[in-house]
Formats: structure tokens, C-alpha cells, sequence
């Protein structure tokens, strides 16, 4: 990325769109590279997931140096890692990897590089299985759009085909499972000398994470026959009780968005979600 100018701009992408979400969303962050003979993964600047992270990513994504020596891209390995990570967040939060790449995955040895996009096929199947998704961006245009769109579907849990058997001739020791057919699921390849669509690409990835359960605050709970009387608004429009597109309540202390109020909710330009109830309908716990 530091040799094709791809480092900067992207950089100044994600970090705009971790300000604009991080009251929101809890990040972390690190990147990775590796070295033949050497660590392999190598993930540097790692950030901890934490509340308010903007400061400490911004910290630590611009101490990023280009590495001294021939960086490599092991994907899969790294993937391994930060899942790693995630799975010590707590186990109600829902957890994503945001992948971004400018290169083919290896294994820091240079294989047969169907092979080492299998593991990190198998790498986002792992993770979806243990309840981390992944997402997956492509910058600099020399990753294979089908290798992405694999990758794309492994972190959503949809099939992923194996392409005209290439990995069942090639990978014999292949670890990542395949169907008959493949899931539609999204990937994405910005560009990233234009800052407006990489953030746009970035939001909507970002934002489509929200979180459409909302628990209050182990503070209150709320009388549920009660629970038609509260007023719930995205961005000032009114959310009404029930109904495929409204809201509900799961139990005494759980709000839930269903359908189109859901999908709001997760459009990037959203800004505010208000709860309210009438005293009548709280109690405090």
C-alpha cells in the first residue's frame, strides 16, 4: 500500500468514518504484514477494542511505517489472529472483522495462491461460525473479484462455490468448505483518491453493523402491558409499537427495531435513535 500511494488516502478514509461512528460503534485496529523466515503474521499497532477508540487508532494507524523489508500478505493468518481478539469482547456484542486489502493472500512463503485464498476463505467461515462476521474491501485493484466475492459470502455464512474444482485439483489439504453454488453477498472496491465514495463505501459497511437491539442500561425496565405507549424515533420519525416495520419489546429491559425501522437505522446517514416511556411504564431497577 505504501509503494502504490494507497496507505495515506485510505487511512484518512477509515479514520474519518471511525470519528463519525465511534460514539456508536466500538473499534479496534492493527495491521499486519509478515516476512519469509521470519514472524509471519506480524500484527502491528494493535489497538484494544474500547469505547471513544478514535484518538489511540488515529495514534496508532499513523505510527504505521512502511516495513524495511519484503512485506508479505498473510491474510488468512492475520484474519486468525484478530479474531482472536474479538472473541474476548462480550459475548452478547456483535463482532465484525473490516478487512482491507491492495494484494493477493499468501502464507509469507509466496504458495500456489488458490491455496491461500482457500484459508482465508476458511479463516471467515471459522469466524462466522464462532460469531465474528467479515466484511471485505479491495483497494488498488489487483485482488480477484471472485476470490472477494468468496470472502464476501464465507463472512456472512452464505456458500461459497468451488470455482471450476480449482482448489479440489490444486489444495489438497484445502480447509475451507464449498457448495454447488454461491451467496450474492457484497464486497467492496473503492477508490481511494476519491475520498467522498471511500467514505460512502466505508459508512454504509460501518453502519450496516447496528446493532437494532437496544438494552436499557440494566437501569429501567418497562412495564410491558404498558409497552404501546412508549415513543421511539429515528432521526425525529416516528417508529410506531408492533407491526413487521415498528418496534417491540423482547422482555422488561430489551427494545427491539423490526424490519424497515431496522434498515433505517442502518443507513449510514442516520444520526439519532430517543426512547422514551411515560413514568407510568418505568420502573427503576
Amino acid at each position: 500500500m505504501f509503494e502504490r500511494s494507497l496507505w495515506n488516502p485510505l487511512k484518512e478514509g477509515v479514520l474519518s468514518v471511525i470519528d463519525q461512528l465511534d460514539s456508536e460503534i466500538r473499534f479496534g485496529f492493527s495491521s499486519y504484514t509478515g516476512a519469509r523466515g521470519m514472524m509471519c503474521p506480524e500484527l502491528t499497532s494493535v489497538v484494544p477494542i474500547a469505547d471513544g477508540n478514535y484518538n489511540a487508532i488515529k495514534q496508532a494507524y499513523d505510527a504505521v511505517q512502511k516495513p524495511q523489508y519484503k512485506g508479505e500478505t498473510p491474510t488468512s493468518l492475520a484474519h486468525q489472529e484478530v479474531v482472536k481478539l474479538l472473541l474476548k469482547e462480550p459475548e452478547k456484542s456483535p463482532k465484525y472483522v473490516l478487512l482491507v486489502t491492495d494484494g493477493e493472500p499468501d502464507f509469507c512463503d509466496d504458495p500456489n495462491v488458490t491455496c491461500s485464498r482457500d484459508a482465508v476463505v476458511a479463516a471467515a467461515q471459522a469466524g462466522f461460525a464462532q460469531g465474528v462476521g467479515t466484511f471485505i474491501f479491495s483497494v488498488g485493484g489487483e485482488v480477484s473479484r471472485t476470490h472477494l466475492g468468496d470472502v464476501a459470502n464465507a463472512g456472512v455464512g452464505l456458500p461459497v462455490e468451488d470455482h471450476d474444482m480449482a482448489v479440489r485439483y490444486q489444495c489438497p489439504n484445502s480447509v475451507a468448505t464449498y457448495g454447488a453454488s454461491n451467496g450474492q453477498a457484497p464486497f467492496f472496491e473503492p477508490d481511494v483518491q476519491d475520498r467522498n465514495a471511500l467514505v460512502a463505501a466505508l459508512s454504509a459497511a460501518i453502519a450496516g453493523v447496528r446493532s437494532c437491539v437496544f438494552d436499557l442500561q440494566g437501569k429501567v425496565k418497562i412495564d410491558l402491558k404498558l409497552a404501546d405507549q412508549g415513543e421511539v424515533a429515528i432521526d425525529g420519525a416516528r417508529v410506531p409499537y408492533g407491526g413487521a416495520d415498528g418496534y417491540r419489546m423482547n422482555n422488561e429491559t430489551q427494545l427491539e427495531l423490526l424490519g424497515g425501522a431496522c434498515t433505517r437505522l442502518r443507513k449510514p446517514e442516520t444520526q439519532r435513535v430517543s426512547i422514551d416511556f411515560p413514568c407510568k411504564a418505568i420502573e427503576l431497577l
